[in-house]
């Protein structure tokens, strides 16, 4: 399999590059690009959050907890220093004393983490968080893309590892990451399976505006011009 810097530079070079038409489109503003750029990049490394290296593991948490700090001082105001300084802190413990050490107690790597369901799981509690946070339908549908790609990313690569080119055959992993569910562990599949069905049944108040974004983003996309027009180029015009 892909180690951590191969999945975060594949992670990295994808969320670019859809940011990239998503600005194209003026669908976002700048800042908004660079925001669905980190998200798209950090969330190509969500299925390695089972990783038995503990040195990958403590790297992990440390980003996302240092990325919800964040996130959480630039959307809610505080009276004072000390106060933005011990929310950042109490986040950051939640994460690395709290969160990390049910996940190396309950997961295994390559398991339930490494699925579709995992990922589209990922994807809609982003989207849900999202809009709990305070951020538009718009943002919380965009986030919860970037995050649904960049973890998919993680699950191909992965698989493409799996494959050994020059000896023609596969690796005994092959298989083990771009999977459906994993039927080893029926319990955690299931509540995957039940987080994602709760979240699309919450999300049903929503899917008459989501249908009509994604109809308007189609539209977009199918009117972008991909290739420049050569005769009628700006930047020369700037030189002379």
């Amino acid at each position: 399999m892909a180690n951590f810097s191969t999945h975060l530079k594949a992670s990295t070079v994808v969320s670019a590059t859809l940011s990239s038409v998503l600005l194209s489109m003026a669908e976002i503003n700048g800042f908004g690009a660079l925001g669905l750029f980190i998200v798209g990049a950090l969330a190509g490394l969500l299925p390695d959050l089972d990783s038995d290296k503990s040195r990958s593991l403590n790297s992990l948490f440390s980003v996302f907890a240092i990325l919800v700090a964040g996130t959480l001082i630039l959307n809610y105001e505080f009276n004072s220093v000390t106060e933005t300084w011990l929310v950042g802190l109490l986040v950051y413990v939640t994460f690395m004393y709290l969160i990390k050490p049910i996940f190396e107690h309950f997961t295994v790597h390559r398991a339930t983490l490494h699925s579709i369901s995992a990922v589209l799981m990922f994807s809609l509690l982003t989207f849900h968080g999202s809009i709990l946070f305070g951020a538009s339908l718009h943002t919380a549908l965009l986030t919860s893309f970037f995050v649904f790609t960049g973890a998919l990313t993680h699950l191909i690569l992965d698989e493409c590892y799996s494959v050994d080119i020059d000896n023609k055959e596969l690796k005994a992993s092959f298989g083990t990451a771009m999977k459906l569910l994993d039927l080893r562990y029926p319990i955690t599949s299931l509540s995957q399976v039940a987080v994602s069905a709760g979240c699309i049944y919450f999300a049903m108040p929503y899917l008459a505006d989501i249908t009509s974004l994604v109809l308007g983003w189609s539209d977009k996309l199918q009117a972008l011009s991909f290739f420049p027009d050569l005769e009628n180029l700006s930047w020369p015009k700037l030189l002379s």
